[in-house]
């Protein structure tokens, strides 16, 4: 029971030392200042990553702090539990099947499959909306794709939709 009010200082706690470690790495990436310029370089997306990273350690820290002061907040812990359990081991899933198809794929393809299926899973069974996560996935791809592709001039794992389009 102990474990329970600490859970969110704790996850939070960590999480932040992670986030360091990774922007202290970030820092490090070399990048081409000749071939790009200055604000579109390789540690740009990697050091936003971290700094959010970060940002939102903080929040679950202080989340977790607040939770400790509501003796109510233990007994809505217990009872949300189980669900979450089964929402974070097909989260995992999702991510590993991600990873498994990206490289067959292509960035377009297998983001918009995850983007859906990632949303399938954090959303009520009550409040699934089909289409609007089909138009969401596909919205989202499509401006990642075009942030990463042309803004930073990045390659992005080609493949069947990158093939037709050409790029």
């Amino acid at each position: 029971m102990q474990f329970k009010r600490y859970k969110d200082i704790l996850f939070g706690g960590v999480t932040l030392a992670l986030s360091g470690a990774y922007l202290i790495c970030a820092t490090q990436i070399k990048t081409r200042p000749k071939l790009t310029p200055g604000y579109a370089n390789a540690k740009i997306i990697p050091l936003l990553l971290g700094g959010l990273l970060a940002v939102l350690s903080v929040m679950c820290i202080l989340q977790g702090v607040r939770k400790m002061k509501d003796a109510a907040a233990e007994k809505q812990q217990d009872k949300a539990g189980k669900g979450d359990l089964l929402t974070v081991t097909l989260t995992f899933a999702v991510i590993l099947g991600y990873i498994a198809i990206l490289p067959r794929l292509g960035f377009c393809l297998s983001t918009m499959i995850y983007l859906f299926l990632q949303m399938l899973v954090l959303a009520p069974k009550e409040k699934r909306n089909y289409p609007l996560f089909a138009a969401v996935s596909v919205g989202f791809t499509a401006i990642a794709f075009v942030a990463f592709r042309i803004g930073l001039q990045q390659l992005l794992p080609r493949g069947l939709i990158e093939s037709l389009l050409g790029f």
